[in-house]
């Protein structure tokens, strides 16, 4: 329980608006300690659900990773490429997108006590019902808007490295319309847009190490160093968690400081998505009420964006002649206009 009194009542009253219902007579449990973050326990079989789609975005940004320190060096590796980014599936990736800023939001220890402090006063069913019906309400929770905030600053480190990588793609373009293989002319421009469309309908197959990654023991410290105030993207740094000592390859950790970030008024509701999945993730709630958390994991605007720039990439590879107009393509939309749909919600 957060122990300032006007503070219980204005989250009783607010919660009870939001659920249509009078405020409960039920005593709230005290908290007497500082919560630890949502986190896997040790030894669980399987991802929870959060975990388990943010384990697709963080296997996006490893093939960021991968693009954007290694020039192109053949007409396979653009072909494989051109289908790692240009084939991503809107859902699957929008998805693991916005559970992995909702597992960010959700480390915030205010956020976590306000949550769980209203969980022990209404209940479950009622708390999911409430926040299901309004997906501003976890945001105005005790430490709501700092996590929010907190997310975001995350996300401008994630999308910064995405905006690097596609400069650095467009730059070969350049370069590779004095390379015989680059200017080589494509046979069947209009097959490969095809393919790329059919291809985009699918689920993909998720590395092996993006999903230890969120389903082991050490998660807490990827979290908890993206959201430090350490330099640059944590995605930079979590390759080294394969190493035997995986807390030793994490920066010291410090609070990041509140940012002030404005959402743009189009993607109000994706901030309060965020915030109320991290609220799901805090109460474990993916073990008991996956319908609820599927449904909030599902952010129309940015679902659409991705197949937008999806489609702009299958016009521009049906208008190339040749490979080097295929890394173009792959730069300016595959890369560019996704990383952006991700930017796209703050200011």
């Amino acid at each position: 329980m957060i122990s300032r009194p006007d503070f219980k009542v204005s989250v009783c009253v607010a919660l009870a608006l939001a659920m249509g219902a009078g405020v409960l007579s039920a005593p709230a449990r005290a908290q007497t300690t500082t919560p630890a973050p949502a986190e896997q326990p040790v030894g669980e079989a399987s991802p929870r659900l959060l975990q388990e789609a943010a384990a697709a975005y963080a296997d996006y940004q490893s093939e960021v990773s991968l693009i954007r320190d290694k020039p192109i060096s053949g007409a396979d590796q653009l072909d494989k490429a051109l289908t790692v980014f240009g084939a991503q599936n809107p859902a699957q990736l929008s998805a693991g997108w916005i559970a992995y800023a909702a597992m960010i939001a959700a480390q915030d220890p205010d956020f976590i006590a306000a949550v769980r402090d209203i969980d022990s006063f209404y209940g479950r069913d009622r708390v999911m019902s409430g926040m299901r019906n309004d997906l501003g309400y976890a945001r105005t929770l005790k430490g709501g808007e700092r996590a929010l905030q907190t997310a975001l600053t995350v996300n401008a480190r994630d999308t910064d490295r995405i905006a690097t990588a596609a400069a650095y793609v467009k730059e070969q373009a350049i370069k590779l319309q004095s390379v015989t293989w680059g200017k080589s002319r494509l046979k069947d421009a209009g097959g490969v847009a095809t393919r790329l469309k059919t291809s985009a309908t699918l689920l993909r197959p998720i590395a092996e190490a993006a999903k230890k990654l969120f389903s082991g023991p050490d998660l807490h410290l990827v979290l908890a160093d993206a959201s430090s105030n350490g330099q640059g993207s944590v995605w930079d740094r979590v390759s080294l968690i394969a190493a035997s000592a995986p807390a030793a390859a994490l920066n010291a950790l410090t609070p990041s400081e509140p940012s002030s970030m404005r959402i743009d008024p189009r993607r109000e509701g994706t901030a309060n998505r965020i915030m109320t999945l991290a609220a799901f993730h805090i109460l474990e709630a993916d073990r008991t009420h996956t319908d609820e958390v599927r449904a909030a994991m599902s952010d129309k605007p940015t679902f659409d964006c991705i197949d937008w720039s999806q489609l702009q990439l299958q016009a521009c590879v049906s208008a190339a002649y040749t490979r080097a107009d295929l890394s173009f393509c792959l730069a300016e939309h595959a890369i560019g206009d996704a990383g952006a749909c991700f930017s796209g919600v703050a200011r």
